[in-house]
């Protein structure tokens, strides 16, 4: 399976709106008598991850090349 740029930023688009979602949904006042049945901040961190994940194929596909770190 392939990733080409569509993909790439349809999985980029879905990350950031479901990003959105949660933080939407962290900023709304807890009911005591309601809890959540999922956590907000875990569901921000992981679309966060995706997100940047996704950046950095972008870079990849633009590039033509793997993207790599500092070289630490």
């Amino acid at each position: 399976m392939e990733l080409g740029w569509a993909e790439t930023i349809g999985v980029f688009a879905v990350a950031v709106g479901v990003f959105v979602c949660a933080n939407l949904a962290a900023r709304r006042p807890v009911d005591i008598n309601n809890p959540r049945l999922w956590s907000p901040v875990l569901v921000m961190g992981v679309s966060l991850l995706v997100g940047i994940l996704m950046v950095a194929h972008m870079v990849t596909l633009g590039t033509g090349r793997p993207f790599q770190g500092g070289g630490f």
